[in-house]
């Protein structure tokens, strides 16, 4: 027959339970917290209510309510060293420092630690110890400091082992792994990652899973670059387990690392939507008025415990001034001098307090000027967005209102000549040679009504490929045949607007290139857009040295490694150092009005990096050559990465 455990017993029950539940469900913390404080208070067991406290601060922090975390560590700490429960105060210094920590204050976090290490020592309280350790080395891997970091964290983690704490082991081996890394050791940073994951999925420990999936995400990052799709895969994971435990700091620290992925993956859309979440998170966790009321609870507990301090002062000096008077009464000098020594106190005392103040009343000020300085930060974000909008907008204006122009005159002039030929029409023996140079005259205008509208058509057509994804779909592609058949396309394309222009053609193709995966109508888009520039740049210097130049184009093809690179090459006017970045960014284009849209570069970088997963780079000399070589993957992986549901509609455009 099971016995009902005693009231008392009840209040332990709840606030274990909620400890159980603070690295997977902080929610159920602070439901059993509450639970157990509110029985401890009507029970007027301040043990329980100690306890109870420390367990709410832990759920609250794991939840994001940092002023409330902060509120209840402290209740919990003063109880604690009312009741002179050494265990007590041991976990609450802990707790506090634990909560520091998460915020990102490494010194005051690394104050109550230590204060924590001492009592624990002094307790021989060892399962407190073994946290302490790995919490230790937490504080100093986030200065930065990473031989402490990694003392501290391997002898918490050998204790952890020791006392078979499994979410103390599993939080110091996924820090060995961030450590490891920053020490470049990815592949001891890789065994303590799996390690980690490994032991806290049969728990679903929260921080630790967030932790070690974000870990390898970043390795793979750093390793592979931001195309790698293992990095994708492992910062979702983070992010699904942080939302899952209700972790915001996880969120946090995932959403910004997938925002900064996407965004190195020119993938604009991904990168808002989850700059959106961290900033969101962000906000949550760190909101001014959140970070008001810690400062608030931070002056109040400093003001405590200088108060603690002074009453201890003036209660020892209490004890000694009456231990005096009852030794020395017939020793008046000496009582004397013992008395100006207080005042002196006293009047120093004064004297810091006044000190405080004013410490109190610059931090404030300063606080003030932070809070302008970021308002400032973010206007001038925005004027220098709304700056690239104008340029962009005023690019497009520009290269559309030209063939308008010509367009709008042709009308008005056809409009006048359809007129003439009216009113000769109606006459009653019209002029057959007026008729006739009218409607030649009001044919040519509609030719060229035709053909400046086809200009414009074509601008808008650049324009928005330049906008959509590349599509289309994927085949076994030659590459020597298609930069063949584009070399002999544009070479002709140009000999038939200029008869006269000739130019030295040289191919050196790699016959062990094989075939890759790609699509050949956008890579055919690409290798046109690079050969006309080329065939353009010979031309134009031509014309400017005459007949003592030979102007030459090569094409050449390379299989290296896993890679093919594909280089075209010219011997033409080069292009000047100082815009050598621009070629790249829409609309810049360095031919006469109505030459060029300066789309060209820009939509063929979007297709090679973003299509196909490789890179376009250039390399010039002023007068001397321009070669454009395109890297790309001999096997292109195209998969998309398993947990992002929505990422599949992006992926399936590539696919």
């Amino acid at each position: 027959m099971l016995v009902a455990p005693p009231d008392t017993g009840r209040v332990l029950l709840l606030t274990q339970l909620a400890y159980e539940n603070t690295q997977s469900n902080p929610l159920a913390t602070i439901f059993y917290g509450k639970q157990a404080l509110q029985l401890a208070q009507k029970l007027k067991y301040r043990r329980g209510e100690a306890w109870a406290l420390i367990r709410l601060g832990s759920g609250f922090r794991e939840s994001g309510n940092y002023p409330a975390a902060l509120q209840v560590g402290i209740q919990g700490l003063r109880l604690a060293e009312e009741l002179r429960d050494q265990e007590l105060i041991g976990r609450a210094l802990n707790t506090l420092g634990y909560l520091y920590w998460e915020q990102g204050y490494s010194r005051p976090a690394l104050a109550y630690f230590f204060k924590a290490k001492s009592v624990a020592e002094k307790s021989r309280n060892i399962k407190l110890l073994t946290r302490i350790m790995g919490n230790i080395g937490n504080v100093y891997a986030q200065l930065n400091r990473l031989d402490s970091a990694r003392h501290y964290s391997q002898v918490g983690y050998a204790m952890d082992l020791s006392e078979h704490d499994l979410i103390s082991e599993v939080g110091d081996a996924a820090m060995l792994g961030n450590i490891y890394a920053k020490l470049g050791n990815p592949q001891l940073a890789r065994h303590y990652y799996r390690r980690s994951i490994q032991r806290a999925l049969s728990q679903h420990v929260t921080f630790a899973l967030c932790r070690a999936y974000l870990g390898q995400a970043q390795l793979f990052r750093e390793e592979l670059g931001p195309w790698a799709d293992s990095a994708l895969y492992f910062g979702h994971k983070a992010l699904i387990a942080a939302q899952k435990g209700n972790y915001p700091k996880g969120v946090l620290e995932a959403s910004r690392f997938l925002s900064s992925t996407y965004a190195a993956r020119r993938n604009n859309a991904r990168a808002f939507h989850y700059l959106t979440l961290a900033s969101t998170t962000r906000d949550s966790l760190f909101s001014q008025t959140k970070m008001a009321q810690v400062q608030a609870l931070e002056v109040s507990e400093q003001l405590r415990q200088q108060e603690r301090a002074i009453q201890q002062a003036q209660s020892d000096e209490e004890h000694r001034s009456h231990w005096l008077i009852a030794a020395l009464a017939s020793i008046i000098p000496v009582l004397l001098l013992l008395w100006r020594t207080i005042r002196h106190k006293q009047r120093a005392n004064l004297k810091l307090n006044a000190q405080n103040a004013e410490i109190a009343n610059q931090r404030n000020k300063l606080s003030a000027t932070l809070s302008q300085l970021k308002a400032t930060q973010a206007q001038l974000v925005q004027r220098e967005k709304m700056a690239s909008l104008g340029e962009l907008t005023a690019g497009i204006a520009h290269e559309i209102q030209n063939p308008l122009n010509f367009v709008n005159n042709f009308a008005e002039v056809s409009t006048e000549l359809a007129t003439e030929l009216q009113a000769e029409a109606d006459q009653p023996q019209p002029d057959l040679l007026t008729l006739r140079s009218a409607a030649a005259e009001l044919k040519e205008n509609q030719e060229k009504i035709y053909l400046y509208g086809r200009r414009a058509a074509n601008i808008v057509r650049d324009m928005l490929a330049h906008a959509r994804t590349i599509g289309g779909e994927r085949v076994l592609t030659d590459l020597n045949a298609l930069a063949n058949e584009h070399l002999q396309l544009a070479y002709h394309s140009f000999r038939a607007k200029d008869p006269h222009f000739v130019a030295t053609i040289t191919t050196k193709l790699d016959p062990a290139l094989g075939r890759i995966r790609a699509i050949p109508q956008a890579l055919g888009r690409v290798l046109l857009n690079l050969l006309n520039n080329a065939f353009y740049a010979v031309q134009q210097r031509q014309k400017v040295e005459g007949g003592n130049y030979c102007p030459e184009v090569q094409v050449q093809t390379y299989r290296r490694n896993k890679r093919i690179e594909v280089r075209v090459r010219d011997n033409g006017l080069g292009i000047p150092a100082q815009i050598r970045d621009k070629i790249f960014q829409p609309f810049f284009t360095t031919k006469p009005s109505g030459e060029g849209t300066g789309l060209g570069l820009s939509l063929s970088y979007d297709i090679i990096t973003h299509g196909h997963g490789g890179s376009l780079r250039v390399d010039s000399q002023e007068g001397e050559f321009t070669e454009f070589t395109i890297e790309l993957p001999q096997v292109p992986n195209y998969k998309k990465s398993p947990p992002d549901a929505e990422l599949a509609e992006d992926v399936a455009i590539m696919s």
